[in-house]
């Protein structure tokens, strides 16, 4: 391979290459590289080879590829994700040959590819993840009859097994030919043999046959049937095609999926069908079998692929596995008329190719309005319109989207009404919870504002994409050399490099996370399972809405540095892989609570729905509850599907407890014979009864007044003046506050606004308090990972050391910027990093200043009423210990006057 790429001006350099890979996949220094590169191969052809024809065939070269045999030009192609072909046979000779490829892959630079600039062609993730250029299917040569059989399209009629069927020639037929349609069932037996008459001069022949008993195509029985389709003239066969397709129907009904009439929930994942080493190349039909086989274990029904045209093997595995799957056209950067066409001719394409699998049951035109403008030009939304009319037409068996949305686009013409959202949790619950009750009621911000919108109000409901990261272990990724994988050193330029992953192991240790977490592994594994609760109380959430009709999570596995999959990007599981279908399948418990934190004995109240989108009718089923040993038992009417029976309130009791610990309350719902048909739970933390106040003999004083009320009411002592006090508790300081707590006195900082810590930190540290609104430390895409070192003052807390559920009403809005990694050996004692161990900033501080000590925190405790929340009130408790732990004598001797006093 010779290659002169985007930086090069002098010779090519000449490199081997393994083909089918992308380059990117191959060369360290041509990672984010495109431009142009020449393959070359000699090939050794025997001359009995050349009594036919010959051609040469690509699976998908990116983008532009001129093809010479032995010097001679004999055919170009635009396009990186589509099969083509030239026939070659005079151009070859007995022996020796050599076999020259061009391919072109476009910078954005209109200088150097004026007549295919980047951002007017089809690219996919390639703006995301980096380029994929070359010679990424497979390339082989075939020997076949001049007017050979090249495609044969497949329409099978569920109903009455009509198959209507059309076969295409690679030229004009050019003598007297009969076609022979032999069709096998899933079993391999013989259902039909028939032949047909052709005419000479015709490009493609139609026909139709009939079925008998036919066998659904479904994810529970991928039946497959196998037609094989012969040339024959004078009596011999000369060519032969073969395909597989199978019966089955998708349709919409009223704001529900319907898979061969049967209701059908769509639980799907977002998959960018990328590769640990090789981009977007198939590693080997074994790899996929084994991701789809993890993907059905998770409880997933459907894969979004994402806006790329896979690999034929890709959609013949899910065929044979049962895997439902929702395809879309790759997208460029901007709409012009010769965008607009490429577009067009490379959706026609992935129809003509992709259509006989049954597997493929959704079609995307456009993704979050790349490479469209439909806020702002209403020449886009009629573009769209019209393309999906002309969609709709040319494969009717299918459902469409015209733009799978984010805000600010929409919707103008759809099958479905679907919207993508992220909001991180435990920390913005209540964003989530706004949006799916938005979802749900079909909110307006669906659709196009401009009244160019065609609605009908019974399009499915559901959120296509939401997620959150959790981290892989980074070791688990390593090749066979033991090394770190190359897209390590990418993703830099995003999100202010927090997605860049190359490093993390020295930053966990550089931050003093070990003396957190432990080690790294234990990181990981924390972050795995936050990951699970995140999502396992979105899904929650939407289960409980019967007009949503299903959801997909982003994504299937992680990719590259985008960290927030299913699976690794070597495809390992999760920590939560055995256990995630308990939310993820047809039938589901959906608990639904206020908090996850209680003192002992309290009532737990939570709100109870059975969520059945598909399967069988629930008869004569009962709910049975278990905390503890204390364990009741809810009669359930019979249920079908697709509906949410609500069983309104239940009422549990908290148990009594001596130490605080976790509890699970169980949900197991029992078939008449005592088979669960579905389980979940959720987790509380349960706090011992909180004796008086330590503490009590500090004198608090804080300048705000709700602050002392809540003191008084948890039976601290108040002191009359600052000047008197030994505690300051407040949500900001000045410099009276300063000068007492220099003089021996302590400040707990509790603030709500942002502010600088000078004096209390160096100038030249500038340690402030910040907001997390509009920035990267909300977590909303790329994750953030609060925790509170759970040791000490703070070893009272269960689970941990993540921030989870049972903090869900102390959680920060603001965070402490500018800490160092001196601050963060010893001082830090609650903090955040936001994905592969970035940006960290504390949550909680303490620090000496003068003959005093000040502890800042950020976490919320003021939401509730004074003991209301028994973590905010024990929290409170912790840090006024830890502010007060070394007393000064001149303090220690006011305390006891005061004492004495009262």
């Amino acid at each position: 391979m010779h290659v002169a790429d985007d930086r090069l001006s002098g010779p090519a350099e000449v490199r081997h290459i393994v083909v089918p890979s992308p380059w990117q996949a191959q060369f360290s220094d041509l990672r984010m590289r495109a431009g142009i590169g020449i393959y070359r191969r000699t090939i050794e052809i025997a001359e009995e080879w050349l009594h036919d024809s010959i051609l040469i065939r690509f699976g998908a070269v990116f983008h532009n590829s001129r093809v010479f045999i032995n010097g001679e030009p004999v055919g170009t192609n635009e396009g990186g994700f589509l099969p083509f072909s030239f026939d070659v046979t005079h151009y070859l000779k007995p022996g020796r040959n050599e076999i020259k490829v061009r391919v072109d892959s476009p910078t954005d630079n209109p200088a150097e590819f004026p007549d295919s600039p980047f951002a007017e062609i089809p690219f996919g993730k390639q703006s995301w993840y980096g380029p994929l250029s070359g010679i990424w299917q497979p390339v082989y040569l075939e020997r076949r009859i001049p007017d050979h059989m090249n495609r044969v399209r497949l329409v099978p009629n569920r109903e009455t097994g009509r198959v209507t069927s059309g076969v295409f020639f690679a030229r004009p037929l050019t003598d007297s030919t009969q076609i022979r349609v032999e069709v096998r069932d899933p079993s391999g037996e013989v259902v039909l043999d028939e032949l047909h008459e052709t005419q000479v001069g015709v490009t493609s022949m139609p026909f139709e046959f009939t079925v008998p008993d036919v066998q659904s195509w479904s994810t529970d029985h991928p039946n497959l049937y196998r037609v094989r389709l012969e040339l024959i003239r004078d009596g011999q066969v000369r060519d032969e095609i073969a395909d597989h397709f199978g019966f089955r129907t998708i349709e919409t009904r009223n704001g529900k999926f319907y898979l061969n009439g049967e209701p059908l929930y769509l639980r799907s994942a977002l998959d960018q069908d990328y590769y640990p080493d090789t981009i977007c190349t198939v590693p080997s039909v074994e790899f996929l079998e084994d991701q789809f086989r993890k993907a059905k274990e998770l409880g997933l029904n459907c894969l979004r692929c994402h806006i790329k045209a896979a690999d034929p093997r890709y959609y013949e595995v899910a065929d044979r596995m049962g895997m439902l799957i929702w395809t879309e056209l790759p997208n460029g950067g901007m709409a012009t008329d010769r965008s607009r066409g490429r577009k067009e001719k490379l959706l026609k394409g992935i129809v003509d190719r992709d259509a006989n699998h049954p597997s493929i049951i959704i079609w995307t035109i456009i993704n979050e309005n790349w490479g469209v403008d439909l806020v702002n030009d209403a020449d886009h939304r009629e573009w769209l319109k019209r393309t999906f009319a002309w969609l709709k037409a040319y494969d009717p068996t299918r459902l469409v989207v015209d733009n799978s949305p984010l805000a600010p686009s929409f919707h103008v013409e759809s099958d479905i009404a679907d919207y993508h959202f992220y909001a991180a949790y435990p920390d913005h619950r209540a964003q989530w919870d706004q949006f799916v009750d938005e979802l749900s009621s079909r909110a307006s911000w669906l659709y196009s504002p401009h009244g160019d919108a065609v609605i009908t109000g019974r399009e499915p409901l559901m959120c296509s994409e939401f997620g959150n990261w959790g981290l892989p272990y980074p070791k688990d990724l390593r090749d066979e050399k033991g090394e770190e994988p190359w897209w390590f050193e990418t993703g830099h330029d995003w999100g202010e490099g927090v997605m860049y992953a190359h490093g993390v192991e020295n930053r966990f240790s550089d931050w003093s996370l070990d003396r957190v977490f432990g080690d790294l592994r234990r990181f990981v594994i924390a972050a795995q399972w936050q990951q699970f609760r995140a999502l396992k109380y979105e899904i929650e959430v939407m289960r409980q809405k019967p007009s949503l009709a299903g959801y997909v999570i982003t994504e299937l596995h992680d990719c590259h540095w985008e960290s927030n999959g299913l699976l690794d990007m070597r495809r390992n599981p999760r920590v939560f892989h055995e256990l995630f279908h308990i939310v993820n399948s047809d039938t589901v418990i959906v608990p639904r609570w206020e908090r996850a934190s209680y003192w002992a004995g309290e009532t737990i109240s939570l709100q109870l729905s059975v969520a059945h989108g598909a399967g069988p009718v629930l008869e004569d089923c009962q709910l049975e509850i278990t905390v503890c040993d204390t364990k009741q038992t809810l009669p359930l009417p019979r249920i079908e599907a697709p509906t949410v029976f609500d069983l309104g309130r239940v009422e549990v009791q908290a148990p009594d407890l001596d130490e605080s610990a976790l509890r699970r309350v169980n949900f197991d719902l029992r078939a008449p014979d005592g088979r669960v048909v579905s389980h979940n739970h959720i987790d509380i933390a349960v706090h011992p009864t909180r004796p008086r106040s330590t503490r009590s003999r500090e004198l608090v004083w804080s300048p705000d007044e709700d602050i002392r009320e809540r003191f008084t009411a948890m039976g601290y002592t108040l002191a009359r003046a600052l000047e008197e006090s030994t505690l300051v508790v407040a949500r900001t300081h000045n410099k009276a506050i300063a000068d007492h707590v220099r003089q021996g006195a302590k400040l707990l900082l509790l603030p709500e606004a942002d502010m600088s810590l000078y004096p209390f930190f160096p100038h030249w540290q500038a340690v402030r308090v910040q907001a997390r609104a509009g920035t990267l430390w909300s977590g909303d895409w790329a994750s953030s990972f609060g925790w509170l070192r759970r040791s000490s003052h703070f070893a009272r807390f269960p689970s941990g050391p993540l921030l989870d559920e049972t903090m869900d009403r102390v959680l920060p809005d603001y965070v402490i910027s500018g800490c160092n990694l001196l601050d963060f050996q010893a001082r830090v004692f609650a903090g955040l990093v936001v994905g592969w161990i970035h940006k960290p900033v504390a949550l909680g501080v303490e620090r000496s200043y003068g003959r005093g000590r000040m502890v800042a925190s950020t976490l919320r405790l003021f939401r509730d009423a004074p003991l209301a929340d028994p973590t905010a009130t024990l929290l409170l408790d912790s840090l006024v210990e830890l502010a007060v732990e070394a007393r000064a004598p001149r303090l220690e001797e006011a305390v006891r006057a005061a004492e004495a006093a009262a």
